[in-house]
């Protein structure tokens, strides 16, 4: 039997603050730190699913700080969510505190502004919605061609997320077949633009699951087959509001003042610089408590 000892006691301390470290390191392996400032310029991260479950504190200095959100709706028709709505933030924020600068879809406060979006799914697709009319969202749809021109002839622009993350059901994976990268290829020509860097698209388990690739093959089709298109960045931040504005596109500040049409406009025209290919992601540790959570809830409504 083992006897409790000074040295013994040394080892397992030693062993303790090791792993401590190791797993501090392993699910901390992001900074998360917001993209930089760029003068005149505004980092818009349109692709952002941020929770109205926090303080109303932390919603307002989030929301305020430098840069643009969109306040991404999805899954119109499901019990509980959680993701802060655009018409929500302009009831659960105190008055005064922001104005409208395009009434209904974007609104300023502080440095930053925050703009109502859209993610709807559209068979094994995601897409995001931006700038259409009227007030109602979208429905999830299966053929991207009657996705698009819906959403066109309510004056919305239509970006492809993750191309190559395929959603199906609570999974999501790389495609697995021809077929499938057929079916990206035919996606790429419906839309206005392409999301070619994804934050979640993360390496979660080194050489087991990892979705960083999905990002790299994005890149490299828009790069190949469609070069008009200039490819967008998103934290698609899951909950957490410390996720958001990591990544982005930088549009004209003078552009994002004139609202939503000017937006779309720039968009669609090449009108925006990206953060860039390389990094940042959303670290391990910050994934598990945001889209883990997501996956939790809408499997046993907790």
């Amino acid at each position: 039997m083992g006897r409790i000892n000074r040295r013994n006691m040394f080892k397992v301390l030693g062993i303790g603050v090791a792993s401590a470290v190791a797993g501090h390191l392993y699910f901390n392996n992001e900074s998360k730190e917001p993209a930089p400032v760029r003068e005149g310029k505004v980092l818009c991260d349109f692709h952002a699913h941020p929770t109205h479950k926090e303080s109303v504190d932390t919603i307002v200095e989030r929301l305020s700080s430098p840069g643009l959100v969109g306040l991404t709706v999805k899954d119109i028709d499901a019990s509980g969510t959680a993701v802060l709505r655009y018409e929500q933030a302009l009831d659960l924020l105190p008055k005064g505190s922001f104005y409208e600068t395009d009434k209904g879809r974007v609104a300023k406060m502080g440095q930053g502004y925050f703009a109502r979006t859209q993610e709807i799914q559209v068979g094994k697709h995601h897409l995001l919605v931006l700038g259409w009319e009227g007030k109602d969202y979208f429905p999830n749809m299966e053929n991207i061609d009657e996705a698009v021109r819906k959403i066109h002839e309510k004056k919305g622009i239509a970006v492809l997320n993750h191309p190559f993350a395929l959603v199906i059901g609570q999974n999501v994976r790389m495609p697995n077949s021809d077929e499938e990268r057929g079916e990206i290829r035919h996606a790429y020509g419906c839309v206005d633009e392409v999301e070619t860097k994804n934050a979640y698209c993360i390496k979660l388990v080194p050489g087991i699951i990892d979705m960083q690739p999905a990002n790299h093959n994005a890149e490299q089709l828009r790069r190949d087959e469609f070069p008009h298109f200039n490819g967008m960045e998103a934290s698609d931040c899951h909950r957490r509001w410390s996720q958001i504005k990591i990544v982005g596109n930088y549009i004209p500040q003078a552009v994002v003042e004139s609202g939503m049409d000017g937006i779309k406009s720039a968009i669609k025209a090449r009108n925006f610089e990206r953060l860039g290919d390389s990094g940042p992601y959303i670290s391990r540790g910050s994934f598990t408590l945001g889209m883990g959570r997501d996956i939790i809830t809408s499997l046993f409504g907790i």
